[in-house]
């Protein structure tokens, strides 16, 4: 079947709210730096309250793509088949570990997948946070926006790491 329900929830999860965080992660990093204050200027503008509400949207997004990662598409990738089972197809996980060439993809891939978008989901939290409760001053202060700017690079990275990984494990081993 060309879309099954586990595939629908696999394109929902990646490619939709998966896909909503990153843009919305490139978009709050670029704003911030973009749209600083030079140094002693005024108000930023009006686009402070825009960052806060993307950086809090942001947040939202990539904590759904977690949730719906952890308790919607690791259950099935993680099914034990039963004894005398030869086709691994609904099985990701033991189809992976089936293979010595791909075995690397559950072994480092999927453990990666599985600790990770937690941890870019608490950063830009806590960057939404920081922009929200600071709008204004997140862009004349400069340890403040440093700040910031951290927190989401490191959530933009480690979120675009897990995706990328995330593409090699269901091209392999898609969950169907």
């Amino acid at each position: 079947m060309l879309f099954s329900e586990r595939s629908i929830w696999t394109m929902i999860h990646g490619v939709g709210l998966g896909g909503a965080a990153m843009l919305g992660l490139a978009a709050a990093l670029f704003h911030l730096y973009a749209a600083r204050a030079p140094s002693g200027a005024g108000e930023p503008g009006p686009g402070a309250r825009a960052l806060a509400a993307v950086s809090m949207l942001t947040a939202a997004m990539l904590w759904l793509t977690v949730i719906t990662g952890t308790y919607v598409i690791f259950p099935p990738y993680r099914l034990t088949p039963p004894a005398g089972v030869t086709d691994l197809g609904q099985f990701p996980r033991a189809m992976l570990l089936a293979n010595p060439d791909t075995a690397w993809l559950h072994r480092f891939a999927m453990e990666i997948k599985e600790h990770m978008p937690w941890i870019a989901s608490m950063l830009a939290t806590a960057a939404a946070v920081v922009i929200a409760r600071h709008p204004s001053r997140v862009f004349r202060d400069r340890s403040l926006r440093d700040l910031a700017l951290g927190l989401l690079a490191v959530s933009f990275v480690l979120t675009a790491f897990v995706s990328l990984m995330g593409v090699f494990v269901n091209k392999v081993a898609p969950l169907q």
